[in-house]
């Protein structure tokens, strides 16, 4: 811990304008931006140097101790999971530590690292009884920044892939719940009735809420591939070095966006692969997952026999160089549209940066149709009808992180995905996945009758 450990604070700050543009209508456009200081953030001060080396064939290789110019030099011609692993006797060795204190493996230093940034333009448009329409409609432009979505220490704290790396350059970026555009509106319109006919045509009123809000990132999570040499990834050694390894991500974003849960891609689209270990092949081996389509490596491990398919991973892994050729042969690659997801070079770090796609966003209209009856001056009643998600527009769950976040690890490590539901695939709705059954939060279409006494 720092021992000069300051207690973090926020600045916030706004601009508001108000305006009536008639005796029943208003408008409000307001600026609201806040600064997270002095966060809680984490390193791990133990985390083995870099060092270049000279590889045969492949030239200049900055990396940790766990990888030795030999052994780079082979996997980049023997491209096997055997070959292509650093040694993790190595990696414990050269760290800075590790005469003083042969026993520790992570030293984490907590101190005021983390920053964050919100900034937002605020629009309210408010009617009250205008031509009978009590109306409140908003919409948020909106950007969230940091290092970090959340603080303290159960798994919001994020150690870099490389602690003696840039500390803003690696994890600074949207968080998890930055939410670009929002907009919600809630209204009554009082429909103009008649006197007669036993009331039935005076008392009538529509009620409506929409809330339409666009995705919140999401990102990939390597656990269990150590492609830098620093023995870092692995999530089961060190909880809070939850970023794990990043891999390389080539093209447009938006490519890798989860629309409908990636309803429209075919899940035959990527390079079919078996999932059992020889020689126990059986007939139902052979899966393709759905999600962003997964095309296997030629030198895959034990159990997944398909060569890549996909011509574009080629293309760019040879692009990069022996080592990147070698990382795609034996962990595979992903595509869709024109965009790729590759595997890190051995020897190396992952250059794309944390949560850059979007999910599909949440849309959700509730809509009520209302009669009053009106018996004497102290009793009346009303009688509702109302429609939960009238729309039946089915909602997915964030892949991973923002707001009832998936959360299964499988799900964003690229390692594990394929032989899981598929990279960023999910199956529940936001109020299934967080538990959180209550109207509104993207549970299927819901009707219901309502009488209400008032005396």
């Amino acid at each position: 811990m720092d021992p000069k450990l300051r207690t973090p604070y926020v600045e916030t700050w706004d601009l508001d304008l108000q305006r009536s543009l008639t005796n029943n209508l208003s408008v409000d456009i307001g600026y609201v931006g806040n600064h997270g200081v002095k966060l809680i953030g984490a390193l791990d001060i133990n985390q083995d140097p870099l060092t270049t080396l000279n590889v045969a064939g492949v030239g200049p290789v900055t990396t940790g101790s766990g990888w030795t110019a030999a052994a780079l030099a082979t996997c980049a011609t023997t491209a096997t999971k055997g070959a292509c692993a650093p040694d993790p006797a190595a990696e414990q060795k050269g760290r800075p530590f590790s005469t003083p204190f042969p026993y520790l493996k992570f030293i984490d230093y907590y101190g005021n690292l983390d920053t964050s940034n919100y900034n937002a333009l605020q629009a309210v448009l408010t009617a009250r009884n205008y031509h009978g329409l009590t109306l409140t409609g908003g919409y948020t432009y909106a950007h969230s920044l940091g290092e970090s979505s959340d603080q303290g220490t159960s798994g919001g704290l994020v150690i870099p892939a490389n602690s003696h790396g840039c500390f803003r350059c690696q994890l600074y970026t949207s968080t998890a719940f930055d939410m670009r555009h929002r907009f919600t509106i809630s209204g009554t319109y009082a429909i103009p009735g008649r006197k007669g006919f036993a009331q039935m045509l005076e008392g009538w009123s529509v009620n409506t809420a929409g809330l339409i809000q666009t995705g919140t990132p999401w990102g990939i999570n390597d656990t269990t591939t150590d492609f830098a040499g620093v023995g870092e990834a692995f999530a089961r050694d060190n909880p809070q070095a939850n970023e794990g390894m990043q891999w390389d991500f080539f093209g447009n974003p938006s490519d890798f966006k989860a629309v409908h849960n990636f309803s429209g891609v075919d899940p035959t689209s990527g390079g079919t692969y078996t999932l059992c270990k020889p020689p126990a092949i059986k007939t139902n081996c052979v899966q393709n997952v759905t999600g962003i389509p997964f095309f296997p490596g030629t030198n895959a491990t034990s159990g997944i026999a398909a060569p890549t398919a996909n011509a574009a991973c080629n293309q760019k892994a040879a692009s990069l160089g022996p080592l990147a050729t070698a990382s795609l042969n034996v962990l595979g690659c992903y595509a869709l549209g024109s965009s790729v997801l590759l595997p890190s070079a051995y020897g190396s770090f992952g250059t794309m940066p944390r949560n850059p796609w979007r999910d599909q966003g949440f849309r959700n209209w509730d809509f009520s149709i209302s009669k009053a009856f009106k018996f004497n001056e102290r009793l009346s009643a009303q009688f509702r009808v109302e429609f939960f998600n009238i729309l039946n527009h089915v909602n997915f769950v964030n892949p991973f992180g923002g707001p009832g976040g998936s959360g299964t690890p499988n799900d964003i490590n690229p390692s594990k995905a394929f032989s899981a539901t598929g990279l960023g695939y999910v199956s529940q709705t936001p109020d299934a996945a967080s538990s959180n059954p209550i109207l509104g939060s993207g549970g299927n279409r819901d009707m219901q009758l309502g009488l209400k006494l008032m005396f």
